[in-house]
């Protein structure tokens, strides 16, 4: 089976609860996010994975509001909440979405699943031109394709907290063990490196609730009209450089 799993908890060091704020007049970003793929991807199973601590009771019910499905495991070790929520519901390739993401394009996740059904690899993700996949970077805009499989191994090679807590970098990071497939970004992103369209800080929220505002209402939300609107204003772009400069991955 398919799945989208959504990575969520609300403990963030910088911005603790970010995704339950209001980010566009009474939408949370958990509630963008939700729509958004459940748009993009009808009929694929989507779950929400937090952590079994008491501050995140709030998304399970935020989970069982929207009508989509909550696994709750450890907070720091993400990548066994992730083997838990796909066994648990059967899924076999998954989708990893970081819930902190605005401007996801969930009408990307089909390039995702279809490159993997001409060439079934490990880890499939969207990458730059000199070989480091979009997660590794601040744009903010696509997910990662891998498999229960694939997670399962890698749980079982390391014991390390870094490959715990982030999910997916064992996997790409350890190419002659994992088979790893970046798929070209699309026309007009290779050599953006000064987009940062994830959310972190104070100082994020503030750029891209702005941003999303203009996005949304004066435009046809094209991946091309976000880029113009940023492009038309030289605030934003200077705004991200610093804060790219202040959070450099």
């Amino acid at each position: 089976m398919d799945g989208i799993i959504i990575q969520a908890r609300t403990g963030s060091t910088r911005l603790p609860g970010k995704i339950l704020l209001p980010f566009y007049k009474d939408e949370r970003i958990i509630d963008i996010q939700i729509e958004g793929l459940r748009e993009a991807c009808p009929g694929v199973r989507i779950v929400l994975a937090t952590t079994t601590r008491g501050q995140d009771d709030v998304l399970a019910e935020v989970a069982r509001q929207k009508g989509i499905d909550c696994y709750r495991g450890g907070e720091d070790d993400v990548l066994g909440r992730f083997i838990g929520a796909a066994g648990h519901f059967g899924i076999d390739r998954i989708i990893r979405v970081c819930s902190d993401n605005p401007f996801l394009r969930a009408d990307t996740f089909r390039t995702l699943f279809e490159a993997h059904d001409r060439e079934p690899a490990d880890y499939v993700a969207f990458g730059w031109p000199d070989g480091r996949p979009t997660i590794k970077s601040h744009i903010g805009l696509f997910a990662e394709l891998t498999t229960f499989d694939a997670l399962c191994r890698a749980a079982t090679l390391t014991d390390e907290q870094l490959y715990h807590e982030h999910v997916t970098i064992y996997l790409y990071t350890h190419p002659e063990t994992f088979s790893v497939r970046l798929l070209p970004l699309p026309a007009g992103l290779e050599e953006r490196q000064d987009l940062r369209f994830t959310l972190d800080t104070p100082e994020d929220f503030s750029l891209l609730g702005s941003l999303y505002a203009e996005w949304n209402e004066k435009t046809d939300r094209s991946l091309e009209a976000l880029l113009r609107t940023v492009d038309a204003r030289p605030e934003y772009l200077e705004r991200m450089r610093e804060n790219i400069r202040r959070n450099e991955k």
